[in-house]
């Protein structure tokens, strides 16, 4: 990739994004897998646990990739940086609030029916979760779970600096290091808390694919073939399935294979996603799909209760309803509030 993006090259990237939000969505669903060989277990460890997981690492290619461009202009950090005050801080603390407010109804009825006494459930009664709410528990989720990756974003932004200089002087040995950190973070760090914060506070994944994209943008990276593409694919195929062979005979060492099946896996569906403009108004609704599906789940669940629909009905309603009721409030909400959704979606 050229440090100039081709018209092609942002189309694939809009398409892509939108297909990852979909398989974002699929991550969070709660396929049943108790069953072995079930339909159910197949989506859970051949999607949830597998395809899906190229989601976030491509998101993070993409961050590294456009940050990158410019680097080469004067004061580009400290303007980066308040670029993504908007994009990214907005974003997190607004529906940080909004998944409060959306879930302490819920909270309450659950109370009520399941007789306990009034607040038990109310997110915010215990102090501790403040840290949580707004996301400053680097070793934790933050109440709305999709926003990590807002916050570890952010943060690989205010040290971009570090990135650049890691990425222009080390080139594919930082690469190295950082792929070899991601794959084996849980066994370097024996410490629960601190593994946890390489994981969803400062992501040693993220680390390294935000690292790749910058990469991309720096240097001339030939593309492969249709060939070459196609035997990543394979590649990356034969991974997955291993792991599932795995995954089924209680087997060790799984989550290995998937990191290393990811790049493959990514390039592949890189190579050949289309580089045709899809309908603006749906490939828009990337980061609103990831910001509000969650949030939808527990209403739909409501729903679900009154309907005579079998575990993985009870998922892939779950799925679908909540990727089109994301699309739909969107699009209203670009209707008829376009500010508000700015302020919202950050400007996307």
């Amino acid at each position: 990739m050229s440090d100039q993006i081709s018209a092609k090259v942002s189309e694939k990237i809009r398409n892509m994004s939108l297909i990852c939000a979909f398989l974002v969505v699929s991550i969070h669903v709660d396929w049943p897998d108790g069953i072995p060989l079930s339909a159910g277990w197949f989506i859970y460890n051949v999607v949830k646990e597998g395809v899906a997981r190229i989601a976030v690492p491509f998101f993070f290619i993409v961050s590294g990739f456009f940050l990158a461009q410019h680097f080469n202009e004067e004061k580009w950090h400290d303007r980066e940086v308040r670029k993504r005050l908007k994009s990214l801080v907005v974003p997190f603390v607004t529906w940080s609030i909004i998944t409060l407010v959306a879930i302490t109804p819920l909270s309450i009825i659950a109370d009520i029916i399941a007789h306990r006494p009034f607040g038990t459930s109310i997110y915010f009664i215990d102090q501790y979760n403040y840290l949580m709410v707004f996301g400053f528990d680097l070793a934790d989720f933050p109440i709305h779970v999709p926003l990590w990756y807002v916050r570890c974003l952010f943060l690989f932004v205010l040290v971009a600096f570090v990135f650049k200089w890691l990425v222009e002087k080390l080139g594919y040995m930082w690469l190295c290091a950082a792929f070899l950190f991601n794959l084996f973070r849980a066994d370097i760090i024996s410490n629960a808390g601190l593994s946890e914060f390489f994981r969803m506070g400062f992501s040693a994944s993220g680390i390294f694919y935000f690292s790749l994209g910058i990469f991309f943008a720096r240097h001339k990276v030939s593309c492969l073939s249709n060939k070459g593409a196609l035997i990543c694919g394979i590649a990356g195929c034969l991974l997955l399935t291993t792991n599932v062979v795995f995954v089924y005979n209680e087997w060790r060492y799984g989550g290995y294979l998937m990191s290393i099946a990811l790049p493959f896996l990514i390039y592949f569906v890189w190579h050949f996603i289309s580089d045709k403009k899809w309908p603006r108004w749906l490939t828009n609704c990337s980061f609103p799909i990831f910001l509000m599906h969650t949030i939808m789940f527990g209403y739909l669940a409501v729903i679900l209760k009154r309907l005579p629909l079998t575990e993985l009905q009870n998922a892939c309603f779950m799925y679908f309803a909540s990727i089109i009721g994301s699309i739909a409030i969107t699009v209203i909400l670009r209707r008829f509030s376009p500010r508000l959704a700015s302020l919202l979606f950050g400007g996307r």
